[in-house]
């Protein structure tokens, strides 16, 4: 999990997309890490909810295939959802009801994967942090398992819409160790660095536990917000942005990449940016970002693109 190349690799996965009155965008670099493990999803427009749209970013450890697979089914299994679907069909503005929904998906998905064969032959023990979010008309809804993170920016604000689960946290701690488990140097069992994730199936081996007391859970945290018509944007992103970046930094970094923006500006150039920065800051991991501009979020427009930046230039 922790090796490194002789220099990073700065190509860049980029996407714009636009729908249901939101802007998207995402990137996404290898940078030091031998190989690229992240996932990310953007989804305007869900079955039965045409309204509501989706983003997610998966962070996988120890391989890329519960973050690829995680990344490929979230969609479909919440859109399979009994809550969701009555919710969909019905009153939406039910953010809690929304969430229960969200979470329920999670569990199903770790579940799921479970069965994948390289994971029952043993051949992948691949796990990954997982955090999405869904947008409808009146609220943001973010699940959260691990240390990937979501902020939202309105009004010169930063808001969290995630807390990281580290082993050493009391609750996570607490429960590490009633399924048998330790923490050991801040990891579990002197091992893994977060206390919740998609896979890690090692971790989740007690059948008389609910898979939410597993030493590692897959339960999400849910964090709501309702919207407001000064909102800017939602960003999720994973921890190789976070490792450099606080959240009130990298908030108002983005507002400022978007208030100083070019002619012919990319949203997905504000994403680079910032991945760009956090490598020049140290970062060592891989790095992923997807954001969602609401209606009163416009890129500026200041004059001429700035000069690239060095491994850009190369």
């Amino acid at each position: 999990m922790g090796s490194f190349l002789d220099k990073p690799v700065v190509d860049k996965d980029v996407e714009d997309h636009a729908g249901n009155n939101l802007k998207f965008a995402a990137c996404q670099m290898q940078g030091w890490r031998v190989t690229m493990e992240d996932s990310h999803v953007i989804q305007a427009g869900l079955s039965g909810a045409k309204n509501m749209s989706l983003v997610a970013v998966f962070d996988g450890h120890g391989g890329d295939l519960i973050a690829k697979e995680a990344a490929m089914r979230i969609v479909p299994l919440l859109e399979a959802n009994d809550k969701f679907k009555a919710i969909a069909g019905g009153d939406q503005n039910q953010p809690k009801e929304l969430g229960l929904a969200m979470t329920e998906t999670m569990l199903l998905l770790d579940a799921q994967m479970r069965e994948l064969p390289a994971i029952q032959s043993g051949e992948d023990q691949s796990g990954c942090t997982a955090i999405y979010a869904l947008v409808t008309d009146t609220h943001v809804i973010c699940a959260n398992s691990g240390d990937s993170r979501g902020i939202f920016f309105s009004g010169g604000t930063t808001t969290p819409m995630s807390y990281d689960h580290k082993p050493f946290n009391d609750i996570e701690q607490n429960r590490i160790e009633k399924a048998g488990g330790c923490v050991s140097m801040r990891r579990v069992n002197g091992d893994l660095a977060v206390s919740r994730a998609l896979g890690d199936y090692s971790y989740k081996q007690r059948g008389d536990l609910k898979a939410e007391e597993q030493q590692v859970s897959a339960e999400p945290d849910i964090e709501i917000y309702e919207r407001k018509a000064e909102d800017a944007y939602l960003l999720l992103c994973c921890d190789g942005i976070w490792d450099v970046m606080g959240n009130d930094e990298c908030g108002s970094y983005v507002d400022g990449c978007l208030k100083n923006g070019w002619k012919g500006m990319k949203l997905s150039d504000v994403c680079t940016n910032l991945i760009d920065t956090c490598l020049e800051k140290g970062s060592r991991d891989n790095m992923s970002a997807v954001i969602a501009c609401f209606p009163a979020c416009e890129i500026g427009d200041t004059g001429t693109k700035p000069a690239p930046r060095p491994q850009e230039a190369q």
